[in-house]
């Protein structure tokens, strides 16, 4: 039994398509559209960014007075692991 594949693809180009196909295609090209539309307008991204500006400006405490380097052990801050075992010896 031999194939003939030129009559397949005829005998396809000449069937009806199923109208649900028509449903389908529809529904990609509606959501190719929705897709390329912006999900936030310019307006909304500058306003988004300015109070992220400003709360990251609060949060790191701009203009707050420098801290010194937080010691929990109370040995004085090591500048390398050798250090460490000077200190305790």
């Amino acid at each position: 039994m031999k194939v003939q594949i030129d009559d397949l693809l005829a005998r396809l180009g000449a069937a009806q398509t199923d109208p649900r196909l028509d449903l389908i295609e529809a529904a990609v090209l509606e959501g190719a559209e929705r897709a390329r539309q912006p999900a936030l307008s310019v307006p909304m991204l500058a306003g988004i960014a300015a109070i992220a500006m400003v709360s990251g400006a609060l949060v790191s405490g701009v203009g707050a007075a420098p801290r010194a380097p937080v010691d929990p052990l109370g040995q004085g801050l090591a500048l390398a692991p050798s250090t460490l075992l000077e200190r305790a010896l």
